[in-house]
């Protein structure tokens, strides 16, 4: 346990035993000198459908680690632009002597700041309280079956990605996990799993645990968390356990797994962590670290992109289930208004992966089904197509795949580290990854070839707006070309 002084602090969180019902964490914001008490829970009792006839108690610790991550991304505001927040978390466990250990805190603490940009230190305590109602109860499934265990957002991927391993893998099952703490997220994950469970009897489940504030509406809660995600692999990763297995997938395309930067020179975009190759290993070291064997995150469709995901609902003719599937990074809930924006980067790279694979999109979106924004909709896209024009010059640069490799890397230093830290976690030799990444990047770029006048018509329905668009995009590629 690290010793940490509060006038080093924003914000403390100390927090009672992780119960069902009426469970607390008292949170304290040094800055402003506020406490307040606000009351968490978690639901885990579809934990009770598992093949691990007891419930290990070190994964009950994850389980309560996972929530105490949670609550602190959602309350502690953390500037995404600025200094770093710092966070003590004070988290009452069943196995301090394995949590406060020095590899253990210092892997979760450096996954934490790769993932949120905020400094965590952590202090677990022994917990007195009584188990939870799962803890107790055994196994309610006897047959440890060949079952993959996948992380369950609702999404495009995540149904894109489902769908292909059901065509490929004809007999083994899938458990699928879902989270959060939104009402309106369960129902949306529930209506795509019903959606496609007809067609595979017997060989899909559904286990969801959702973590819920209550006594908290004084306190404003911080709409963009940056350590969702791994809140979700953590959970992800105890179902996985309970389930028998050491292994979690998690199905994202790999440009949005990855995740690079549009433009040098963009301001206010977030690019998130969440799903990102590293984060992955890091979650999975925390993991082992806790467990005390070996455990791994993988993500099978990392060198796929979005269209390519899409291929085999394509092929089925399935364009009815890619509509049930929400991919917008800030869904909109004004009446009579579609569900999905349409023009932030998330819906273009959904319409791109739909127009690209040849699927009808069936999707409504506000642009251009709704009343238009008051703001520019073409922002996204044309960032979007200013980095499609850098990989194209980038990748175009020669026909030799080294000479490539190091063009791409020049301009994305971040890919080299996304090889030199995940090519063994792959099982591939660097220079295989190199080559299987170059292959995902030129992919990307032929798609956009093939749709982005379909896309950019969709934004721009009038003249003088296409004219505006394309003097921007041109101006910013000149711009990017001239920083390199």
């Amino acid at each position: 346990m690290k010793k940490q002084h509060t006038h080093n602090l924003d914000y403390t969180l100390r927090f009672n035993p992780v119960l069902n019902r009426e469970g607390f964490v008292h949170f304290i914001d040094h800055s402003r000198n506020k406490e307040n008490k606000i009351g968490i829970t978690v639901d885990d009792r579809e934990f009770g459908c598992r093949v691990q006839r007891e419930f290990p108690s070190v994964v009950a610790d994850l389980i309560d680690l996972a929530v105490a991550i949670h609550a602190s991304d959602r309350l502690a505001f953390q500037h995404l632009r600025r200094e770093q927040s710092c966070i003590r978390v004070v988290l009452p466990v069943r196995h301090p002597e394995l949590l406060n250990t020095d590899s253990f805190q210092t892997k979760l603490e450096n996954l934490l700041g790769w993932a949120t940009g905020s400094r965590w230190t952590f202090d677990f305590q022994k917990r007195t309280a009584s188990e939870r109602i799962v803890e107790q109860q055994l196994a309610l499934l006897n047959d440890p079956e060949e079952c993959e265990v996948a992380l369950w957002s609702g999404g495009l991927d995540a149904l894109a990605g489902l769908y292909t391993r059901l065509r490929t893998n004809q007999t083994k099952s899938f458990m699928l996990f879902g989270t959060g703490s939104n009402d309106n997220v369960y129902a949306h994950q529930e209506k795509v799993f019903k959606a496609l469970q007809p067609s595979y009897l017997n060989r899909l489940n559904l286990c969801r645990v959702p973590i819920r504030f209550y006594q908290s509406s004084p306190h404003q809660k911080n709409k963009m968390t940056r350590a969702r995600g791994v809140v979700f692999i953590l959970l992800g990763a105890a179902c996985a356990y309970l389930m028998g297995r050491q292994l979690l997938c998690v199905y994202e395309n790999g440009i949005g797994a990855i995740n690079l930067p549009y433009r040098a020179s963009a301001v206010g975009l977030d690019h998130s962590r969440s799903v990102h190759p590293r984060t992955l290993l890091m979650v999975s070291d925390v993991v082992s670290e806790l467990l005390g064997e070996e455990f791994q995150v993988l993500n099978p469709f990392l060198f796929w992109t979005k269209a390519e995901m899409c291929k085999a609902l394509a092929e089925d003719g399935r364009s009815d289930l890619p509509p049930l599937t929400r991919s917008c990074d800030s869904p909109h809930r004004q009446p009579q208004q579609p569900i999905q924006c349409g023009y932030c980067s998330s819906c273009i790279l959904r319409k791109q992966a739909l127009a690209a694979s040849k699927i009808e999109d069936k999707t409504r979106y506000i642009v251009p089904h709704g009343k238009r924004p008051v703001g520019d909709p073409s922002l996204h896209l044309r960032n979007m197509l200013v980095q499609v024009s850098t990989f194209r010059r980038l990748l175009g640069s020669s026909d030799n795949h080294n000479f490539q490799w190091q063009a791409l890397t020049r301009e994305f230093l971040a890919l080299d580290d996304v090889v030199d830290q995940t090519a063994v976690a792959e099982n591939l030799l660097p220079s295989d990854m190199q080559n299987r990444l170059l292959k995902l990047y030129q992919t990307y770029v032929a798609e956009w070839d093939t749709v982005e006048s379909q896309i950019a018509a969709e934004l721009l329905h009038k003249e003088d707006e296409q004219q505006a668009y394309s003097t921007a995009v041109t101006s910013l590629s000149l711009r990017d070309s001239y920083h390199d």
